[in-house]
């Protein structure tokens, strides 16, 4: 994600993520290397995702399964629970006014490479300076891998 970073909050990313975030329109704010207080916000902000819609468990038999059930939880917890700064509606309700003027998303981006890498004998596979480790079950025979 990122090549080098900068001073304060400014970053040098690499050109994969770049182009990510110009195609879904969003811009990066990034944590300040050393600076325990903004780790633990962001670690807050997963553990309340986690227990509102990972508790229980989703019992699922694949992705488009786990991203249907993540769907509906949210549907409900938004229909449910009443807005922090508007307390007389709910997250849904004031939600609804503003949908017709969100941005639409654009087509699914396909981020990633596909092409030939070898694989060495303890799986692992070497890509643009960096190294992988790959299932070698899923192509027993092939000495190399897409990637």
């Amino acid at each position: 994600m990122v090549n080098k970073v900068l001073s304060g909050k400014e970053r040098n990313s690499n050109n994969h993520f770049g182009h990510l975030c110009s195609h879904y329109l969003f811009e990066p704010t990034v944590c300040t290397p050393a600076a325990g207080g903004e780790k633990g916000q962001v670690e807050n902000q997963v553990g309340t995702v986690r227990r509102r819609f990972f508790v229980p468990r989703p019992k699922v038999k694949d992705y488009a399964e786990l991203n249907e059930q993540l769907k509906e939880r949210c549907l409900q917890w938004a229909r449910s629970h009443l807005h922090q700064d508007l307390a007389k509606q709910s997250v849904w309700e004031a939600h609804e006014p503003e949908r017709p003027h969100l941005t639409p998303l654009p087509p699914h981006l396909d981020g990633y490479t596909k092409r030939p890498a070898g694989v060495s004998t303890s799986s692992i596979v070497r890509l643009d300076g960096n190294r992988f480790s790959v299932n070698r079950e899923s192509s027993p025979c092939s000495p190399t891998v897409l990637v």
